[in-house]
């Protein structure tokens, strides 16, 4: 199967529905429409010259053009690059570089930095010139093969040799299979995006569409204005970022909202903390989802709201939950400890292709088949993956090993902590050493000693945290997850 051929599918299904809709900008597909602007940008990219199997980067903003070309690119048998705008001239050159791209296309708001990046070599146009309203001669799409590479996705960071994910069509296509299997929407049912549609968001908004639904594209996330949003397009389904998650309940609370369309918020596992899953089910009256997966292997496990309401009910808090393996992931634990915890591996037609002409690299993580997540988790009695951390956060001490997750928990289990983040330092004695990082609840007061003797009923005495800072508030990513270069910066030199 390809992505032509499944988007050729749709349209057939539903031809007058609507199927994009970008209230901001007052435009609106139906199903016809968007195949038909898929296969003029086709004809678009062919009369620019860009060539089948070559790669066509992207720089713009969440909007109806934006999927066109990205759609367009893989409809077409061209290769898409979705590029992170965050990045810097330097950086966004290195991954152009890297992809050997025919030609990038931006929208208005990044003419500056294609300017710049024009003047390094790199072949710019504006996106809106390949996506103009398609003519009344369309030729039937060819359908591509399974192999075919379909996308080249940056991650890894921003600095370093830059790191692009394969996907093909093949296994883009699991991804998708996977995606309508455990969302379960119904053609006519509305998904509100307000995410980057980079790296992979754009197929998750794919997979909606292929089910028959409408996706209302709401613009960049407005904490004040998202609740609004899902009422007045009586919106089913809609998806968040821890980061997006936490703003919302610090402007709405977790009063639970009226939302009586509302089915599901799909929520990254990745630095999802107890307290923000805790404000996320209350607020939306237990209509919350978690997926877990990655770049190399997108929507691998999914835990629906009514699995997720039911652990909660039972007394569970859920944190670090994420379901079962779905429809085309196989899964194992890698050399399970003593209590069943060690490294997560998937495997599937769902898994990346390798990375981008990085044999090395794609060797150390693909293993027989194998894609070695990175993940710490165990499968519990249920059958469900529990993610418990990164292998690389590991913290060695005293010859002993430290899961930073489990001494997270204990500080977290002190009334006057809100959040907590455990990573190890350098120490000439032990190895490395236990540290801490707390943000203490509103009006509350704390000392590291009694934290420490906190932990020690909890804990081993080796796991306990031998040093223990106090801030503000945590340094994150757009994905929740704790950026540990800043956080070191904030500290300055005591962490030295």
């Amino acid at each position: 199967m390809d992505i032509s051929t499944l988007l050729d599918q749709a349209a057939r299904k539903w031809p007058d529905a609507p199927a994009l809709s970008d209230p901001g900008r007052g435009r609106r597909l139906t199903f016809l429409q968007l195949d038909q602007a898929l296969t003029a940008f086709g004809q678009a990219l062919e009369r620019s010259g860009v060539g089948e199997g070559e790669r066509v980067a992207l720089l713009a903003d969440a909007g109806i053009d934006y999927l066109i070309a990205d759609y367009g690119c893989m409809a077409s048998g061209r290769v898409r690059v979705p590029l992170d705008p965050a990045l810097s001239p330097a950086e966004l050159l290195a991954q152009l570089r890297d992809a050997g791209v025919a030609l990038l296309l931006f929208s208005a708001q990044y003419a500056d930095v294609a300017a710049g990046l024009a003047g390094e070599g790199i072949r710019c146009r504006a996106l809106e010139a390949l996506t103009e309203a398609p003519g009344t001669q369309l030729p039937a799409r060819v359908a591509q093969p399974a192999q075919a590479l379909a996308s080249l996705n940056y991650t890894g960071g921003t600095t370093g040799v830059p790191k692009a994910v394969m996907h093909r069509h093949d296994s883009l296509c699991a991804v998708l299979q996977n995606i309508v299997m455990a969302r379960g929407a119904v053609p006519g049912d509305v998904l509100l995006n307000v995410r980057p549609l980079w790296p992979i968001a754009a197929v998750a908004v794919l997979a909606h569409l292929l089910g028959g639904g409408q996706v209302v594209l709401g613009g960049r996330f407005d904490s004040k204005a998202f609740l609004g949003q899902l009422a007045q397009w009586r919106v089913a389904y809609s998806s968040l970022v821890p980061t997006q998650l936490l703003r919302l309940l610090r402007e709405s609370g977790t009063a639970a909202a009226q939302l009586p369309y509302f089915k599901s918020l799909d929520i990254g596992a990745a630095a999802l903390t107890g307290e923000v899953l805790e404000g996320a089910f209350s607020l939306f009256d237990g209509r919350t989802a978690v997926l877990y997966g990655m770049t190399e292997a997108p929507w691998s496990c999914y835990l629906p709201a009514a699995q997720m309401a039911a652990l909660r009910h039972a007394g569970e808090s859920a944190e670090g939950v994420v379901g079962r393996p779905l429809f085309a992931t196989a899964m194992r634990i890698h050399s399970p400890d003593a209590n069943g915890i060690g490294e997560i591996l998937l495997a599937g037609p769902h898994v990346m292709a390798g990375y981008w002409q990085q044999p090395g690299l794609t060797g150390e993580v693909m293993v027989s088949g194998w894609l070695r997540s990175g993940d710490l988790g165990r499968l519990r009695a249920d059958g469900q993956l529990e993610v418990l951390g990164r292998c690389k956060d590991i913290i060695r001490s005293g010859g002993k090993s430290v899961q930073p997750g489990e001494v997270e928990q204990a500080l977290l289990s002190h009334g006057a902590v809100r959040e907590a983040h455990v990573f190890g330092l350098a120490d000439v004695e032990w190895g490395e050493e236990v540290c801490a990082v707390v943000v203490l609840e509103a009006g509350q007061v704390a000392t590291a000693d009694a934290l420490a003797q906190h932990c020690r009923g909890l804990l081993s005495r080796y796991k306990v945290p031998r040093k223990v800072w106090f801030i503000d508030e945590l340094p994150r990513s757009h994905y929740g997850k704790v950026q540990k270069k800043r956080l070191l910066e904030l500290l300055g030199p005591v962490a030295g």
